[in-house]
């Protein structure tokens, strides 16, 4: 079945770039889940320990973990809230923030791929993709 071989051919295509970004963490020293989590942290945005748990779907313990080793690598710290101080906020370092900036640019840069197709083919592209 067609839909399923282009299915497939996609699956494999955009594992092997998600393995790229990857790359790109364990060059930082960083961990699969050490780059998820520097990832789904927003710059400037203190945000609850707890909120992080309910938002990454994990348990309390879990987030801890991250968070802790994100400090050992001096991406991320830990403060108390503004204005309750029995809570704990989680915000990015300046090197957290730069770290998470120049991952981003790589997983966001088009793969060698893409340079193989024509302007008509990744507007035929686009139009799958974004519907545009």
């Amino acid at each position: 079945m067609l839909a399923a071989r282009v299915w497939r051919a996609l699956y494999d295509f955009c594992r092997t770039e998600y393995g790229r970004h990857l790359d790109s963490g364990r060059e930082l020293g960083l961990t699969p889940g050490d780059l998820k989590a520097l990832m789904l942290l927003e710059p400037g945005q203190p945000q609850a320990m707890r909120a992080l748990a309910d938002r990454w779907s994990s348990d309390a313990s879990t987030v801890t973990w991250l968070i802790g080793r994100l400090e050992e690598h001096g991406l991320a710290e830990r403060r108390a809230h503004a204005t309750d101080r029995r809570v704990r906020v989680v915000v990015l370092t300046e090197q957290g923030e730069q770290v998470r900036r120049t991952l981003l640019d790589q997983l966001y840069r088009p793969p060698a791929a893409f340079a193989k197709l024509s302007r008509s083919e990744l507007r035929a592209l686009s139009k799958l993709v974004l519907g545009d």
